[in-house]
């Protein structure tokens, strides 16, 4: 189970890196709801990574897993994918303690929040529709019109401001809150 949850985030984890590829733009939301919605990179998941200059902590945490270099993987994935500024609200010190070693475990399933099994674009989501991602926790997506949110298990809701961007093996939405489970207190 582990090892098929790290496979399947391996290869979905470096589509959230693809949110740039040929947009030469920062996204933003428009009044109608997402923009550029349907980029096309017609490179997998692994050619896509870093291509994004919005994504670069995400890279840096991807790259700290160990999971970057496994993002050739098969099959089709969901990802959410926090940009710089959604990870910049986050405490510093969380960050640098999950790229310490000994926490790659918690920084793997911290990836693995945002990602979802099966290729699904903005038409195939639902207002109220949950989804289990690969850690087996809920999402859930609100849609009104053309605007998707997620909201995490906290409660706490990302806005999304791009999606239906495109690799061979998957489909990104960019949003704007990292996703986060609530913690069980020992």
């Amino acid at each position: 189970m582990a090892t098929n949850l790290i496979r399947v985030f391996c290869a979905a984890g470096m589509l959230l890196m693809i949110q740039g590829t040929g947009l030469g733009q920062t996204p933003r939301a428009g009044a109608g709801g997402l923009s550029a919605s349907g980029v096309e990179t017609k490179q997998s998941l692994a050619l896509s990574a870093g291509l994004s200059a919005d994504h670069t902590t995400l890279l840096r945490l991807l790259t700290a897993s160990g999971l970057d270099k496994q993002a050739a993987g098969k099959g089709q994935y969901t990802v959410f994918a926090p940009t710089d500024a959604a990870f910049s609200i986050l405490p510093e010190r969380d960050l640098e303690e999950l790229l310490l070693p000994s926490s790659r475990n918690r920084l793997v399933q911290f990836l693995a929040y945002h990602v979802v099994k099966g290729r699904l674009t903005s038409d195939q989501l639902k207002d109220g529709q949950t989804l289990t991602n690969l850690t087996g926790q809920i999402l859930t997506v609100h849609k009104q019109g053309n605007t998707i949110t997620i909201e995490d298990g906290r409660g706490e809701v990302a806005d999304v401001i791009q999606g239906n961007i495109r690799a061979t093996n998957g489909v990104v939405y960019t949003i704007n809150k990292v996703l986060q489970r609530i913690v069980e207190q020992p």
